[in-house]
């Protein structure tokens, strides 16, 4: 049921979506006048061994910049740390600015970062046509990485972030949520008419892919979507304030949100529940580069090596999030909590539906406005 990503679309995709939307995805690096690209370099296998460790903990240090949320990067940092005795200093960069900052950086001859943990794969490609980036692979790759989770030679992702159906059990009780949160079709129970949140598909990426992926299959379809908007959905420009409805209890569900997020917030004593519907998107959008410059070399290589091994999957499974390595084992923590509920239900293994970013690219112009006038967006 899932679809893989063609990685030179996923590239064109994304940036022509996020551009579209008004968000900072890409443009300012895609739009700058770019030099000859450098020449192609070879591709260096990166892979943790001892001789690469000595070199790092010689350098003692390596600088992060990253986009992924902080409850994910904070743990992986830690362990890296733990394991290496090397510190991790982190900048955060919101979409497309650390790579807005690196080619500035990069341009005047100031090396600063050594890795990037980004969610901006056209700035990826670009600034890697310009020579910034390294051209590396992690060892192993095709038994190593599902396709649809890395750019070849740039950036590779560690992780999958999956959209699932949440639910505030006081106004959608469990036993009920269980029944018609097996489809999307549930959100159109008449009980949930103006208890619906959903974002704005101009806002957020997760949120037009997820509309997206009711256009494209057959067992929902643009019928699917009218009837949602007939539904009066409260509508949000942003995921902060649908949480808040969701939590207080103003609404009953709300789209998009993410699995690790609900891991966290679970973890932390929230009563939000969720379910997982026969089939959601799953994205793998967090790319992990390596400045071709980067001051401390051996340790930018040890962490981007790192993070792709069992042991920083299982940091990676400690921040919540489902590791995009294959065969890994299921180890978060919040999985074993969520046992012992009486509402929790597994996510199916075969749920997930990878968005076709060629489609994404070509459709989202019309597509995106056509969203906004079925939900009864004004303004």
């Amino acid at each position: 049921m899932s679809r893989q990503i063609d990685r030179r679309t996923f590239m064109a995709g994304f940036g022509a979506a996020a551009a579209a939307a008004g968000l900072p995805s890409t443009s300012a690096v895609a739009q700058t006048p770019a030099p000859n690209a450098a020449p192609v370099a070879p591709m260096e296998t990166v892979t943790v061994t001892p001789d690469l460790v000595a070199a790092a903990k010689r350098e003692g240090a390596v600088m992060v910049r990253y986009a992924a949320p902080v409850e994910v990067m904070t743990p992986v940092a830690q362990a890296f740390t733990r394991e290496f005795g090397i510190s991790v200093r982190l900048d955060r960069k919101a979409g497309s600015l650390g790579n807005q900052l690196f080619a500035t950086e990069s341009r005047a001859g100031r090396h600063i970062m050594d890795v990037a943990w980004i969610t901006d794969p056209l700035g990826l490609k670009r600034l890697g046509d310009e020579g910034f980036y390294l051209r590396w692979t992690p060892a192993n790759l095709p038994s190593l990485l599902p396709p649809g989770t890395y750019m070849e030679g740039l950036g590779y992702c560690p992780f999958w972030t999956d959209i699932i159906i949440p639910y505030n059990p006081d106004v959608v009780p469990p036993r009920k949520a269980r029944e018609i949160f097996k489809t999307w079709h549930g959100f159109l129970d008449p009980d949930l008419a103006g208890r619906i949140g959903l974002v704005d598909p101009a806002a957020t990426n997760a949120a037009f892919v997820t509309y997206m992926m009711f256009f494209e299959l057959p067992q929902y379809g643009r019928e699917f979507f009218e009837k949602l908007g007939a539904q009066r959905p409260r509508l949000y420009r942003g995921t902060a304030g649908g949480r808040d409805d969701l939590a207080s209890g103003a609404i009953g569900t709300f789209v998009p949100a993410q699995e690790f997020g609900a891991f966290h917030q679970f973890l932390q004593g929230d009563k939000t529940a969720w379910a997982y519907p026969d089939i959601a998107p799953s994205l793998a959008i967090n790319h992990i580069s390596i400045s071709r410059n980067a001051p401390n070399a051996a340790a930018a290589r040890l962490f981007a090596a790192w993070v792709f091994t069992d042991a920083g999957a299982r940091a990676m499974q400690d921040a919540q999030t489902r590791p995009t390595i294959i065969g890994v084992p299921e180890r978060r923590s919040a999985v074993a909590q969520l046992a012992k509920t009486d509402w929790w239900q597994p996510r199916p293994t075969d749920a997930s539906w990878v968005p076709n970013f060629d489609h994404w690219n070509n459709a989202y112009p019309t597509l995106m406005p056509e969203m906004r006038r079925m939900l009864g967006w004004r303004g």
